[in-house]
């Protein structure tokens, strides 16, 4: 996951913010703090998605003179320990991935969970997926239309105003090429005889297997076949 977080810092916290990027040891806690910004902080969180090895890259501060405000922008990097999509079969060669709606961590109102004004939720899908953008609620801001598309970016755009995500309705379907199927096939085949000959069946088998050559080789010194 990447969150580009960027934010008004007071003239209060300019140097501060300036001193703190000499150190590579501050959480995204202590930039919250420095910042004084409440959108800092992890938009993927759930019972079974817990976000893990946070990489935090502050970039240097932004001064526009014209109207005295400085901006700075934190980029938030961060893997996910847990599902945060669901897995079903959609025919063949194709898996349906369906986002969990309960992993989303944005701002609450009172209807449910809103993308917060100025924000932007990308969502970016594998090569050969598509999407039915009617079955998609809310639609994105881009693509715009109906029907299915594969583009590979998805944005709900929430710079005109805060977006309602309850619910939160996305999927799109993974088609695999012949060729995939078939590799993973063999792949998966592979996997299941390595398996099998590591079990106690297998060993056993590989035991037995080495008696009767050892049997098969002194019968012939012996001429008796």
């Amino acid at each position: 996951m990447q969150e580009d977080v960027t934010m008004l810092v007071s003239s209060t916290s300019v140097d501060q913010y300036k001193d703190s990027l000499k150190s590579t040891r501050l959480t995204m806690d202590d930039w919250a703090k420095i910042t004084g910004s409440k959108n800092l902080r992890y938009h993927i969180l759930g019972e079974g998605a817990q976000p893990t090895n946070t990489r935090l890259y502050p970039k240097p501060l932004q001064y526009y003179e014209y109207v005295n405000k400085s901006l700075a922008t934190i980029s938030v990097e961060y893997d996910i320990s847990g599902q945060v999509f669901t897995l079903s079969e959609a025919g063949p060669r194709k898996t349906r991935y369906g986002l969990r709606e309960d992993v989303l961590s944005f701002e609450n109102a009172p209807e449910g969970q809103i993308i917060p004004e100025d924000a932007v939720l990308i969502i970016h899908i594998p090569m050969n997926s598509y999407v039915n953008l009617e079955q998609t609620f809310p639609p994105p801001s881009k693509p715009e239309g109906m029907g299915t598309t594969y583009e590979r970016e998805y944005a709900w755009n929430a710079t005109g105003g805060a977006i309602p995500i309850t619910p939160f309705d996305f999927e799109f379907i993974l088609e695999e090429t012949l060729d995939e199927e078939v590799s993973g096939f063999f792949t998966e085949m592979q996997q299941q005889i390595v398996d099998l000959l590591f079990s106690n069946y297998g060993l056993l088998v590989i035991v037995l297997a080495g008696i009767f050559v050892a049997l098969f080789m002194l019968l012939k010194q012996a001429d008796l076949i």
